[in-house]
């Protein structure tokens, strides 16, 4: 769509049935969307759909998200993150860097790095990412504690409980030892991480984000660290600035914290190096134009 001219998309879109986009385009603005009659189906390249400018699509326009299309990869991520949280490498490299090799006082070292073992690992979001962190843990020898908007059903990670609702959330909430955040960005789950949440959590638990930024209130987060330098948060994702796109804000200095370690979105980008996400979407768009049952239909009320 990038190599055409104005002129020419404006002559395309009448003929569209169907989009393959991994963002949502900027040039597909509402006037464009609804030239586009024939649309009935949208396919995001992404796990997440709230790029979507749902309130300009057509009520039969079907969405899929790509959801699996990035489980394994974002998950062992995740993973990437919560470990250097809770062994605290990034504070000890950076010591390094500034200091040469000096040891750490052990029983001060003792009392930060978190053993994982026999530990409560928390999941919030149970879908293939959710899935993944939780099968890692297992192995880690984790107990494992799962928020999912279904009951447990076909194809769970043995030896992981699953729960619900707010009772659920405030359960893990206070069991976890560590708890990473691998919700989709709805209505329901913006903002589902505030003072009140994180107040439930135990002082030296980590939090690990590969969901979106919007999930957890960023000035609750960093309150949070500043008046507890046990607590730690790990992040991918990133509040969206002036211009509407992830981006670090100084307003809230997350990066001159040493409870903080935070990587620039790159769970999503160390998967698509595979292939694995765009043959999971190219292959749903083809179901749909054989005629076939699609996979990772959104339901629409949930965004808009």
């Amino acid at each position: 769509m990038s190599e055409l001219k104005d002129a020419e998309l404006d002559a395309l879109l009448p003929s569209v049935d169907c989009l393959l986009v991994q963002l949502w385009p900027g040039r597909l603005d509402r006037a464009r969307v609804a030239r586009m009659a024939r649309l009935s189906l949208v396919q995001s390249g992404l796990a997440g759909v709230n790029h979507v400018p749902f309130g300009a699509l057509s009520a039969g326009v079907v969405v899929c998200s790509n959801a699996g299309g990035y489980s394994d990869e974002v998950a062992e991520f995740a993973w990437g993150l919560l470990l250097s949280a809770a062994k605290r490498i990034v504070r000890l490299d950076a010591a390094m860097r500034r200091k040469g090799f000096v040891r750490p006082p052990t029983p001060e070292l003792g009392r930060e790095v978190l053993v994982l073992k026999g530990r409560t690992l928390g999941v919030i979001g149970y879908g293939g990412i959710g899935r993944g962190v939780a099968r890692i843990g297992r192995a880690f020898g984790m107990e494992v504690a799962a928020l999912s908007r279904r009951p447990a059903g076909d194809g769970e990670v043995p030896g992981v409980t699953v729960l619900q609702g707010r009772e659920g959330l405030e359960r893990v909430l206070r069991d976890s030892d560590a708890l990473v955040l691998a919700v989709p960005l709805t209505r329901s789950t913006r903002g589902m991480i505030g003072a009140a949440e994180l107040s439930m959590m135990k002082r030296d638990s980590v939090l690990v984000n590969v969901a979106r930024a919007e999930v957890v209130d960023e000035d609750a987060i960093y309150e949070r660290l500043v008046a507890n330098a046990g607590f730690c948060y790990a992040t991918d994702v990133w509040w969206a600035g002036e211009s509407g796109e992830e981006t670090y804000s100084p307003r809230r200095p997350l990066l001159e914290l040493g409870n903080f370690v935070g990587t620039p979105h790159a769970s999503g980008p160390s998967a698509v190096a595979g292939r694995g996400p765009l043959r999971a979407a190219v292959e749903n768009l083809l179901r749909y134009l054989r005629g076939e049952e699609v996979f990772n239909v959104v339901d629409r009320s949930e965004y808009a």
